[in-house]
């Protein structure tokens, strides 16, 4: 399938003004202030083809999905509009921070989840394994695969405190059979882990899997993918775990007391459109959230996939206690 870009990505240069002469003057003079986990090399078409169709002046701000909401409630002159992206059940444990909205855009949404956020994309969890170091009779198939002594040390994590879909993955491990078998199943799988710790971001695991400084990780597929078509990596090889995984979407959302609401709801709407929604599911690997949206063609079907209930605001109520008892994990 041929990918859509956007025209003015081609043809405009970016909107200039005097307001960008350093980060500190760019927060004062912008229009729309976005703080988001995605990275920049997926958000800027996004974001330049709103400005311009806006002509707004638009300061993205990023980092760790945590991070970025650690600062919106620590930070009372945080200057911050929209939250674009992140685990869902983060942004639904904190979401005091957000307003509710009622984008015009949902009539055409696949679920209406009833929060003060809206989903933005839907991601799929995987396990990623080396293909050329690991022997086809010892490729993971199953998340307890992972805790076999092959992987010992071989294995890369990223941290669920800090990663989102890290954080979805602990809970689809959970719900792939009985809790406390499952614990120990995430104790065995934590201890299998390198001796460097664990990641600080999922993109850095599929990066270190790919190059072979370890043989296996998860992560979600869409950034397996974008990772392996940008990079060449045919390396990279991509399990859905038989006994089960999960299509958890992350999240956009209006931030409370936001000084450019309506720019913001602007941003919003055009976020979740045809046009942008059609955009990601060709470039950045994701399923759409719009039920007019066909997903990529090298995606794997959902019928191909063992798909698992989730209840995204038990998860999200649970979020503390679920990191308490992962951290204790020896």
């Amino acid at each position: 399938m041929k990918k859509i870009v956007f025209l003015s990505v081609l043809l405009a240069a970016p909107l200039l003004s005097s307001c960008k002469k350093n980060a500190e003057q760019n927060a004062v003079c912008a229009e729309l202030v976005i703080y988001t986990p995605h990275s920049e090399a997926k958000t800027k078409a996004v974001i330049r083809e709103f400005r311009q169709r806006t002509n707004l002046r638009v300061q993205a701000v990023y980092g760790g999905t945590s991070e970025l909401l650690l600062r919106l409630k620590t930070n009372e002159n945080a200057r911050a509009d929209v939250f674009w992206g992140g685990g869902i059940e983060s942004l639904e444990a904190e979401n005091a921070l957000f307003a509710p909205y009622d984008s015009p855009q949902k009539s055409a949404l696949e679920t209406d989840y009833g929060a003060r956020w809206l989903p933005f994309s839907l991601m799929t969890m995987v396990i990623v394994y080396n293909g050329e170091l690991v022997p086809q009779d010892r490729a993971p198939q199953r998340w307890q695969d992972l805790a076999k002594p092959y992987f010992k040390k071989r294995i890369f994590i990223p941290n669920p405190a800090k990663s989102g879909s890290a954080y979805s993955i602990l809970n689809a491990i959970l719900q792939t059979g009985y809790p406390a078998e499952n614990w120990a199943l995430l104790g065995a799988i934590k201890s299998q882990a390198s001796d460097a710790g664990l990641a600080e971001s999922a993109p850095s695991v599929h990066k270190a899997v790919a190059s072979g400084e370890y043989f296996v990780g998860f992560t979600s597929e869409d950034a397996a993918l974008s990772y392996r078509e940008e990079h060449g990596e045919s390396s990279l090889a991509i399990v859905y775990p038989a006994d089960g995984t999960i299509i958890v979407p992350d999240g956009i959302a209006l931030i409370n007391g936001a000084e450019h609401r309506e720019n913001a709801e602007r941003f919003i709407d055009f976020a979740l459109s045809k046009t942008v929604q059609t955009y990601i599911a060709q470039t950045w690997h994701r399923r759409s959230v719009r039920t007019d949206v066909a997903p990529s063609e090298n995606l794997k079907r959902k019928s191909e996939m063992v798909l698992l209930p989730y209840d995204i605001f038990s998860s999200a109520a649970r979020r503390d206690f679920v990191l308490a008892e992962w951290d204790s994990l020896d």
